[in-house]
């Protein structure tokens, strides 16, 4: 999957990393990825019924991961995954006719939508589900929130180059802009952001600790 990954012409790739994975053994699995001229990023999705339990897991692994995404499993959830700024993306289950995105949660929405479009649109075929997608594209078009695109694959039989993420997510209704930036600046821009703030230089949004030059 690495060199696959490789050759349709990403960069970098996000490893969704379980909690309890021991430090060696994500060692060994970044090494398959860089051995392959790729860089990578931990991720970790974040899956909680309550508002409470959420923030106690934000607090409790926010600075151990690259990425932090949350599944949007009902309302209450996705309300405080949209405006809190430790949230670097969000995610929905199309099958779950409870909770969708919407106008009030893109003028909420500090970090990024994620659209998994590859895995989801081959298990999927039902008409809801891929209304119910092509809906929350818009939603995201509509409001210019920012995008993160992936093909959220686990089997090599899934990658996808960025172009064609890219014509698959248009289809959908994102914009062009959108959609290349989806696969290219955006998640870029998240890592960045979270490698600055994890510098022993950051104090807060916008203050960073000046270290003097030696001469």
């Amino acid at each position: 999957m690495a060199e696959l990954i490789r050759i349709a012409g990403y960069s970098a790739v996000g490893l969704t990393i379980p909690t309890g994975l021991l430090r060696e053994r994500i060692t060994l699995l970044r090494n398959v990825f860089h051995e392959a001229g790729l860089e990578t990023a931990l991720r970790i999705d974040l899956t909680s019924t309550s508002r409470m339990d959420l923030l106690r897991l934000l607090r409790r692994f926010r600075n151990s991961y690259d990425v932090v995404a949350v599944k949007c499993v009902n309302s209450r959830v996705a309300t405080v995954a949209c405006r809190d700024r430790r949230v670097d993306v969000i995610y929905f289950d199309h099958t779950n006719r409870a909770v969708r995105f919407t106008h009030p949660l893109a003028n909420l929405l500090r970090g990024a939508i994620e659209f998994n479009l590859v895995s989801t649109l081959l298990k999927e075929s039902r008409g809801e589900v891929l209304s119910a997608i092509m809906k929350q594209c818009t939603i995201a078009r509509e409001h210019k929130v920012r995008v993160a695109l992936s093909s959220g694959c686990n089997h090599p039989e899934l990658v996808r180059s960025p172009l064609q993420i890219c014509a698959l997510a248009s289809a959908m209704g994102l914009s062009e802009m959108q959609a290349l930036a989806g696969v290219s600046s955006t998640p870029l821009s998240i890592i960045k952001r979270n490698l600055a703030h994890r510098s022993p230089q950051f104090v807060e949004e916008g203050v960073r600790v000046v270290l003097p030059k030696v001469h």
